[in-house]
Formats: structure tokens, C-alpha cells, sequence
């Protein structure tokens, strides 16, 4: 009759063969290269960051001066934020229309060109009544000033 079907022998049988996990190390140079100029990318934005951090320090300060201010001395201010960064020669000796024309040569927005900000060096010397209104638009064209100003060699 019909026999049994034996087992297949296992003995002789073994696991698969399972391939190293791949490598997360670039296998080639110019890998090398390419994350060498970024680290030398990152490095110099990190560098630029902090020079202009540092430089920008009198412009921090001005504009927490600013806040405390009264009208009169916003042109005091605004003459002291330009000497840190003018020479003493070009800026100190500036008063009245040269005065105006030199903060909207330097100014990217025109604010000094009207009112009442343009009033900046007269408020300074004489008494005159302004409304709220009218010392928040100063305040807000000195900080913009301040934020902002150019020097242009």
C-alpha cells in the first residue's frame, strides 16, 4: 500500500543571511565637501548676526530712551543716536533746516518731510502745545528714524 511520506531532512538547513545595515556616513567626498561649505556658510551668518547685534546696540538703547522721552528731547535724541554713528564734524554743529535735511537725506521714510514731525528742532527750543495725536506721529518718526537711518559714506 502506500507508505507514509517521510519528513524532509532540516538539518541541513540554515537562517537567511541577513546584509549589514546600510552606512549613514556619506561614502563619498564630495559629501564631505558640500557639508564643509555649509558649515562654513553657517558659521560666517552666525558671525555677520552677532557684528550686527553688537553694532546695533546704540539703536536698542535709543529706543528705550525713546519710550521715556518727552517731545522736547526727541531732537537731543535723535542728534545723540547720530553722533554714535557719524563723524562728531558732519553732525554736531547741525541745527534748525540743516538739522531736518540731514535726518531725511538719512531716513528711507520721508517723516520729517511733514508734520509734525518736521517741527522736531523747533519743539526743542521753543514751548508748543501738541496734541496727543501729534507727539505719538513724533515718537513714531523718531523710532522709525532710529530703526532705520543709513549712513552713507
Amino acid at each position: 500500500m502506500n507508505e507514509p511520506a517521510s519528513a524532509p531532512d532540516l538539518s541541513k538547513l540554515h537562517d537567511f543571511y541577513q546584509p549589514p545595515p546600510p552606512a549613514w556616513t556619506p561614502q563619498t567626498v564630495g559629501w564631505y565637501v558640500l557639508f564643509a561649505i555649509i558649515a562654513v556658510a553657517l558659521i560666517g551668518c552666525v558671525i555677520y548676526w552677532v557684528h550686527r547685534y553688537i553694532a546695533d546696540r546704540y539703536r536698542r538703547e535709543a529706543l528705550r530712551e525713546l519710550d521715556a522721552a518727552s517731545p522736547e528731547q526727541f531732537s537731543a535724541l535723535l542728534k545723540r543716536t547720530a553722533l554714535a554713528t557719524w563723524p562728531r564734524e558732519q553732525v554736531a554743529s547741525l541745527s534748525g533746516d540743516a538739522w531736518l535735511k540731514f535726518l531725511q537725506q538719512t531716513s528711507p521714510s520721508h517723516a520729517f518731510e511733514k508734520a509734525p514731525a518736521n517741527r522736531v528742532e523747533e519743539i526743542s527750543v521753543r514751548t508748543v502745545t501738541l496734541s496727543t495725536n501729534e507727539v505719538q506721529d513724533m515718537r513714531i518718526a523718531a523710532a522709525e528714524w532710529i530703526r532705520r537711518h543709513r549712513v552713507h559714506a
